[in-house]
């Protein structure tokens, strides 16, 4: 269970369900957004649990474009309306439902990487035109959430973060929680940009910074971690 208190201000943000891509949901005075879609095979129990929640998402916020992230993009679109909102360096690649393959920041990883390059069409996801098209920042007010999106690329060269309410950062995997000690993420396209992204994350003064896999990284982890690699 994934536990994140309310905003001062009274938005609420909360894990959707269990998958394969931590998919957040966002939600104030009855309008609700998405943070993610989560893979394709993740789609009846996503589904299920807006059912179960009574969710109808009005705009779904890609935090980048990978197979694990923006998978059920079109499906959200098309079967709630919800208004898709991705960074301007990543929305050819969700029009085309393709994933480049980032580089490995670990020895390990590294090698994931050259065997998922050569297994490359089985990321392909349902192709997604996006209804908002961002290059810098993008304002939330217009969905009835105090907040708003920056671009913040390195782990894929449209990263974004999500800030709610100058309290809650949504990075997807600029920022991990699945490994111990450490929320540097074992993908990226290009690291020194990254840490730049970090920086701008940690000026956002957010207390949670939520990641794309695992568990909330707090304050304190992320301005550690960014101390020893810049």
């Amino acid at each position: 269970m994934i536990d994140i208190p309310d905003t001062g201000k009274g938005t609420s943000v909360k894990r959707l369900t269990p998958a394969r891509c931590n998919i957040w949901v966002i939600m104030r005075n009855g309008r609700t957004l998405l943070v993610d879609t989560g893979i394709s095979f993740d789609r009846s129990r996503i589904a299920h649990a807006l059912e179960r929640k009574g969710l109808i998402p009005e705009a779904v916020i890609l935090t980048h474009t990978h197979f694990d992230h923006a998978g059920n993009a079109a499906w959200l679109q098309a079967e709630y309306g919800a208004e898709v909102v991705v960074q301007e360096a990543e929305s050819r690649m969700l029009a085309t439902g393709d994933t480049p393959i980032p580089e490995g920041t670990y020895a390990v990883t590294r090698g994931l990487v050259s065997i998922g390059r050569k297994v490359a069409p089985v990321f392909k996801y349902d192709p997604c035109t996006a209804d908002h098209v961002f290059s810098d920042q993008f304002d939330l007010n217009r969905f009835g959430i105090n907040g708003f999106i920056i671009h913040t690329p390195g782990h894929s060269p449209g990263g974004a973060t999500v800030v709610i309410d100058d309290e809650i950062a949504i990075a997807g995997d600029s920022v991990i929680g699945t490994m111990p000690g450490s929320p540097f993420p074992p993908f990226a396209d290009d690291v020194p940009l990254l840490i730049s992204s970090w920086k701008r994350i940690i000026d956002t003064d957010c207390r949670f910074f939520l990641p794309g896999h695992g568990k909330p990284v707090s304050r304190e982890e992320m301005i550690s971690e960014y101390n020893k690699r810049k």
